[in-house]
């Protein structure tokens, strides 16, 4: 009987804190961090719109890249999107700098504004990849 009530007991503080992350009303050691996506161990991306990167690293860990502002033409981009941090060892972050190619606006360059692994935040704003 113990073992019963403490499985069921588990079970609600599961579905409790996953309900409050999903909130965003759950404690700061619950909610999703910063990840550390190191620009020399991109392996691709996936353009959801002109502020948002679906990235996946050589792990096969799938990352949020936010862009401050808009990046015009980066749905519509030729070839690589090209990440731009002061070393290639240290974690992609705020301020550190996208580029790509279009063919209509040419060479365009544009700021990550955060990195995260925050999937929830995409579904909330209803954004798609193409």
């Amino acid at each position: 009987m113990r073992t019963l009530v403490l499985a069921t007991a588990a079970v609600i503080a599961a579905g409790s804190l996953a309900e409050a992350v999903l909130s965003g009303s759950a404690p700061a050691s619950a909610q999703p961090r910063s990840a550390c996506l190191q620009n020399n161990r991109i392996w691709s991306t996936n353009v959801v719109d002109d502020r948002t990167l679906i990235v996946m690293d050589r792990s096969r860990n799938l990352f949020v890249v936010e862009l401050s502002g808009g990046c015009v033409g980066l749905t519509d981009n030729l070839g690589p999107i090209r990440f731009r941090t002061s070393t290639s060892l240290g974690c992609l972050g705020r301020g550190d700098r996208v580029s790509f190619r279009n063919r209509a606006v040419g060479r365009n360059t544009c700021f990550v504004r955060d990195v995260h692994t925050d999937f929830t935040t995409l579904a909330r704003a209803g954004r798609r990849s193409r």
